[in-house]
């Protein structure tokens, strides 16, 4: 079953090849060690963004670099520059709650030092833009765009990572599976059972779309924020602390699933450094109410 769903999420996401896994975290990780990104090497991340961005890259020994966003919450591509170092190997660009970061100025400053992009789309599934990176991750998660209860898939259009991607979730038991490993590999695999559930999912995309377009509608009619590019969330600033804590209350009051902005990567212990200011600003007056699948 995993086989087919990554078959039509290719064709879904406009890739050549597709690897599924058993979730979005591990879909990034997989993607860092198939560009062999490790000990002693760094990645741009944007601060604001999940915390699995940065516990991948750490998982590989790297070291996480955090960039500040811009007023789309995405990672402000002007600031990019200025923390690339000869250690870099890579920039991970987030499309945060649905907005599209801005891909043609990533790849632009990418190629002009020679660094991979991988994009974390876990967040905008279904939302097309013109510029690819080397590989995209995806997640599964129960409350995604499309879902299972769990799940990842990883898309490039080069054939050796994907082979590589592959081998590494499998255990790394090679092609002749004869359990002599030659190199570490990870149980990353997806179960056929969550693979349904995604496929089912896939196939009912356009409805589940216009779902969350009505959604995200009728919470405009309240709340007006600007548009997303594909609806996971219907996020929202308040004007204040203070005014968070009372949207709270009203929204408890009434019943309504929301929850935090994401907290800077850089305010964390395990990822400290100077923290961005939008970044931080956001985390505190932002909240997002979620879509029930």
């Amino acid at each position: 079953m995993y086989k087919i769903l990554e078959s039509e999420y290719a064709k879904f996401d406009g890739s050549k090849y597709a690897v599924s896994c058993n979730s979005g975290t591990s879909a990034l990780h997989l993607a860092l060690i198939a560009l062999k990104i490790g000990l002693g090497d760094e990645v741009i991340v944007p601060d604001f963004t999940m915390v699995a961005c940065g516990f991948s890259v750490a998982y590989t020994g790297a070291k996480v670099v955090t960039v500040d966003c811009d007023e789309t919450l995405c990672i402000d591509v002007d600031l990019i520059e200025a923390k690339i170092t000869p250690k870099t190997k890579a920039i991970m660009a987030v499309h945060i709650y649905g907005r599209l970061c801005n891909m043609d100025k990533i790849i632009e400053i990418a190629r002009k030092h020679n660094l991979y992009v991988i994009l974390d789309a876990c967040e905008a599934q279904g939302a097309v833009y013109q510029s690819k990176a080397d590989i995209t991750c995806y997640s599964f998660y129960k409350n995604k765009i499309i879902h299972a209860e769990e799940g990842g898939m990883v898309t490039t259009d080069n054939k050796k990572w994907a082979d590589d991607i592959s081998d590494l979730k499998n255990m790394s038991f090679g092609d002749c599976h004869d359990y002599f490993h030659k190199r570490i590999g990870y149980n990353y695999r997806m179960a056929d059972s969550q693979a349904k559930m995604a496929l089912d999912s896939l196939n009912k995309y356009t409805v589940n779309n216009e779902k969350r377009r009505e959604f995200e509608f009728m919470w405009n009619k309240l709340i007006p924020t600007s548009t997303r590019d594909a609806v996971w969330v219907y996020d929202f600033l308040c004007y204040s602390t203070q005014d968070k804590q009372e949207k709270i209350m009203e929204l408890t009051e009434k019943k309504v699933h929301w929850r935090h902005f994401f907290k800077p990567l850089s305010s964390m212990p395990m990822f400290a450094q100077e923290t961005g200011l939008l970044a931080w600003d956001y985390s505190k007056r932002g909240l997002y109410i979620c879509y029930e699948n």
